[in-house]
């Protein structure tokens, strides 16, 4: 049996790269090839910042440009120009700013009011009269629950008026960090929606090392949404088996993509070439996405999204742009191609 190798969550690791900064920790080592783009990028940024940097570039990392803005927001006496792609240039950032700013950060809008770059002066933060009173800064309805991670990583008391299993798991590595027993080991279960996908559509049986029952990433729940696509998991000491054991139940298949938005293009693209009718809800984000997901699944181009490129190859289909799955998956391609052989 063919035993994949995963790479790190990269929401837990962009999520300990931030606590490391602000506690002036060491920043973790990323010099291993299959460390992700965007946690890379997380860290060259952090560490270009502590060594006095004016301005750094994020390019489409969403994680980095919202994580950065709380981080550099807090910098005292620091200026900081946070510029990125043409892509992040349409993706909004409204609601985090203004929430910011309502603790006293002065941030500006170098472009487009409401989106990217951003041009922000760190000031000491505090929470407004109600937050202090022990009521939260909601954010209500956020465009991304990223949003509300990156205030309570710099420490406020933050919350949406949903529920969300990203900010869960923001909670819970902040609680772990100041028990200093967290982990940035575990491995990333959206890599492994790929891998899903793949047995799905081509049956077999594969071993992914390194994933876990009991984590704290929403996207495991992909476990329970392939089993009416006829994938099975067995969970073991040392990762999970997947197995194609029978086939798809060919009926409408309705999911909501609220809390698992990064799911959607292998869903969509699995449920579409297994002739599975896929009603969508909860797919509002997808427009602002690496790529308009929406768009990028009718027209099965990837536009420069990492999860749209691995979608499509998992599923034999043409993909315009290999490279990107860099971002989260360096060694994707690398082991597809492996397996065909």
């Amino acid at each position: 049996m063919t035993h994949i190798q995963l790479p790190i969550s990269k929401s837990i690791a962009n999520r300990v790269l931030l606590l490391q900064a602000l506690s002036g920790t060491p920043l973790m080592d990323v010099s291993d090839p299959a460390v992700p783009d965007d946690v890379r990028l997380m860290h060259d940024a952090l560490e270009a910042i502590a060594n006095g940097a004016d301005e750094i570039n994020v390019e489409n990392c969403g994680t980095a440009m919202r994580f950065l803005t709380a981080y550099c927001a807090q910098l005292q006496g620091r200026k900081v120009l946070i510029n990125c792609s043409d892509r992040m240039k349409k993706r909004p950032i409204a609601q985090l700013v203004n929430a910011l700013i309502t603790c006293g950060a002065d941030i500006w809008y170098e472009n487009e009011v409401g989106f990217p770059p951003l041009r922000v002066h760190g000031k000491h933060l505090s929470a407004p009269v109600a937050v202090q009173t022990g009521q939260p800064l909601t954010i209500p309805i956020p465009e991304s629950s990223q949003y509300v991670s990156a205030l309570i990583l710099i420490g406020i008391n933050a919350d949406a008026n949903q529920s969300s299993p990203y900010i869960k798991m923001t909670r819970a590595i902040c609680d772990m960090w100041k028990n200093g027993q967290y982990s940035i080991e575990e491995k990333d279960w959206s890599a492994a929606s790929f891998w899903y996908e793949y047995v799905a559509l081509h049956g077999g049986k594969l071993h992914l090392d390194g994933l876990t029952d009991s984590t704290l990433q929403g996207d495991r729940v992909l476990a329970e949404w392939f089993k009416r696509l006829g994938v099975y998991t067995t969970f073991e000491a040392d990762g999970v088996t997947i197995e194609k054991k029978r086939r798809a139940i060919h009926l409408p298949y309705i999911i909501n993509f609220a809390n698992n938005p990064d799911l959607y293009p292998v869903m969509a693209i699995t449920c579409r070439q297994l002739h599975v009718p896929l009603l969508a809800h909860g797919t509002t984000s997808q427009r602002i996405k690496e790529s308009d997901r929406i768009e990028s699944v009718k027209t099965k181009r990837t536009q420069g999204d990492h999860r749209m490129a691995m979608s499509l190859l998992a599923a034999d289909l043409p993909c315009d742009d290999v490279e990107c799955v860099r971002k989260s998956y360096p060694g994707f391609y690398e082991q597809l191609c492996q397996l065909r052989r």
